[in-house]
């Protein structure tokens, strides 16, 4: 999600728009955010030349030991900076560019959005082309970030935005798919294979089509889990009546493709 032209007030609406999404998946979480600003200022006040660097090794803090972090610091002779980043967030209240968290969190708060908010001042995202605030959000239930994003420049105009990590949202939840998940099987007739795929979906049914044979399409129904395999060959086309098999108690149905109306309706018989 991305909002191209926005001010502060949009990445607290960016959040809120996560946030939503995270409790309708029923996910416990936590949003850290910190600002690329801040980071840069603390730098330029501790005399850090090699500051890119010095960010991306500040920004595994939450990853490697403390002490590893130290000693790569050292070959940029900035490991006593780590210190900082140890302190209370009141202490950062004397750098300029915290207005800007300061305003987030203010701005959350018109979304009722407080207690999940944390400022983790060595949070940099590992990205340079960051300019503003930067967030990432975590769960206890896995230790890698799920959703990450931050605010940037694009073509000379100042854009926020986030993106969520599918692969991982997908280790934490248990969708439960209400719709009948169907399997078109086409024995070479694709084409009225893909007209009953078209509508079966159109009904409401999850369809997917397989090209191939019986046996195969028997074995990807089951690893998928799908409720219902329908086989299309040349003598089903000419009766009109399709074999579907319930995958669950291996009971067969007869669907007849009849005409009404001059539109062709599928109507499910025992």
């Amino acid at each position: 999600m991305d909002i191209v032209g926005s001010r502060i007030k949009d990445e607290a609406e960016i959040l809120f728009l996560t946030k939503e999404i995270m409790d309708r998946l029923g996910i416990k979480f936590v949003i850290y955010i910190n600002n690329r600003k801040l980071l840069n200022e603390i730098l330029e006040k501790e005399g850090i030349k090699e500051k890119i660097k010095v960010i991306k090794e500040i920004d595994k803090l939450d990853k490697l030991p403390e002490k590893e972090i130290r000693e790569n610091l050292k070959k940029f002779n900035a490991e006593k900076i780590l210190n900082i980043f140890t302190k209370p967030e009141k202490y950062f209240e004397v750098y300029s560019a915290y207005s800007e968290i300061k305003e987030l969190k203010e701005a959350l708060e018109n979304y009722g959005i407080k207690k999940e908010i944390k400022f983790l001042p060595s949070l940099a995202r590992g990205l340079s082309y960051y300019n503003g605030n930067v967030f990432e959000i975590k769960t206890d239930k896995i230790k890698e970030t799920i959703c990450g994003g931050g605010s940037y420049m694009f073509n000379e105009v100042q854009c926020t935005g986030i993106t969520l990590g599918l692969d991982r949202l997908s280790m934490l939840i248990k969708i439960i798919n209400s719709k009948n998940s169907v399997l078109v099987v086409s024995l070479n007739e694709d084409k009225q294979a893909i007209k009953i795929a078209d509508k079966l979906r159109k009904s409401g049914n999850n369809v997917s089509i397989f090209y191939g044979k019986p046996s195969k399409a028997l074995e990807y129904a089951n690893s998928y889990n799908l409720k219902q395999v329908i086989f299309v060959g040349a003598e089903e086309i000419k009766k009109k009546k399709f074999k579907i098999k319930d995958m669950k108690t291996g009971r067969e149905k007869i669907l007849v493709l009849e005409k009404k109306t001059k539109k062709n309706i599928i109507v499910q018989r025992k």
